[in-house]
């Protein structure tokens, strides 16, 4: 076999220096990324708490009547504080209100005056006032709800086993399940049930 000649490239200092010098940049134009996408991030929380705070100044009313106005509704609350916006939401595709409604105040301490106001009447109907609040992405419940689907059965008890004679569409030969056997019963269920 043939020897091979490992050759070794000794750096000089020089060269050290330069490697180490090119790895400083590297590291300071990184730590600059970073601390432009910390103030960016830290804007965009000042923006979501000011999203929050207008949501700790607004209410949510129910059973609205349909023929209600925002300016209704706005003389109902004037008295708890400051009205700045009042907002009925609708359908979209026939434009008919939805029967529930969003308000603002200008004043947070407002809210606790206006949900004083739960089940007073306007236009005939009683409201239903609570704070608003605050939804966050990514935050939706979402429930599993259960098995979905067709009845499963409860396999090993009296149930199931009552149940799993009785002819299927679906069994193995179309006709009960069991090749040769002619019916709606099988041959384990066939005692049972005559």
């Amino acid at each position: 076999m043939a020897e091979l000649e490992v050759t070794e490239e000794v750096k000089t200092g020089d060269a050290f220096d330069e490697e180490i010098e090119e790895m400083r940049l590297k590291v300071l134009q990184m730590e600059e990324k970073l601390k432009g996408q910390q103030t960016e991030l830290a804007e965009e929380a000042k923006d979501d708490d000011a999203e929050a705070g207008d949501d700790a100044a607004s209410i949510y009313i129910g059973q609205v009547d349909y023929q209600t106005t925002p300016s209704d509704l706005a003389g109902h609350f004037n008295e708890c504080g400051t009205v700045k916006r009042v907002t009925i939401l609708c359908d979209k595709l026939s434009g008919h209100p939805k029967g529930y409604a969003y308000m603002e105040f200008e004043d947070p301490a407002s809210v606790d005056n206006a949900v004083l106001l739960h089940d007073t009447i306007l236009n005939g109907r009683k409201l239903k006032v609570s704070p608003k609040r605050t939804n966050y992405p990514g935050m939706a419940v979402k429930g599993k709800g259960g098995k979905k689907g067709a009845f499963k059965g409860y396999k090993g008890s009296w149930w199931g086993d009552m149940y799993s004679s009785v002819y299927s569409p679906y069994a193995a030969s179309g006709k009960g399940g069991k090749k040769g056997k002619k019916g709606w019963m099988t041959a384990k269920g066939a005692g049972r049930w005559m």
